[in-house]
């Protein structure tokens, strides 16, 4: 093998454990009747005006995984670029890297009109409890629908995708 062949090949030995996760996690198939519940909470919050459903099955985790995930993830470290990489593509390439590496596909995309921005919105489940937290890709922030920033996460006319 060349020096630059066994160079390479260390790089990318080094590199693998940045971009395969070096655990698992949880998954937890939500209900029909999860999805529905979920749907009518933040219809009766008011703002959602449509809710896009992408899958026939959902699998959330729980939130000490969810923590985890974060602290591993990079999509936070990731340059903002207006209009090429901006805040609905952190939205989208988050929601992504959590079905691909994961499995977890229980993270929704929050198009926010009312505030001109996109996060995430990410449904937990733990002992036989199913909840949901808003996330900030860009900064690694969770946090409860209550505890938001309106002026950032106004969620007064906003659609879903799930």
């Amino acid at each position: 093998m060349s020096e630059l062949a066994a160079r390479v090949r260390d790089s990318v030995s080094r590199l693998y454990a940045w971009y395969v996760p070096p655990f698992k996690v949880g998954l937890y198939e939500l209900e029909e009747g999860e999805l529905f519940s979920l749907a009518t909470e933040l219809y009766k919050l008011g703002g959602l005006r449509r809710w896009l459903r992408l899958d026939r099955y959902y699998y959330a985790t729980d939130p000490e995984s969810f923590r985890r995930i974060v602290e591993w993830d990079w999509t936070d470290t990731r340059s903002y670029t207006i209009d090429r990489f901006d805040c609905d593509k952190f939205a989208l390439y988050f929601k992504a890297r959590l079905a691909l590496d994961f499995g977890v596909n229980a993270v929704g995309v929050v198009l926010d009109y009312s505030s001109a921005h996109a996060y995430n919105l990410v449904v937990l489940k733990s002992n036989g409890k199913t909840e949901w937290l808003l996330f900030e890709p860009q900064n690694d922030m969770m946090f409860r629908y209550e505890e938001r920033d309106q002026k950032l996460y106004a969620m007064k006319d906003y659609y879903l995708i799930l």
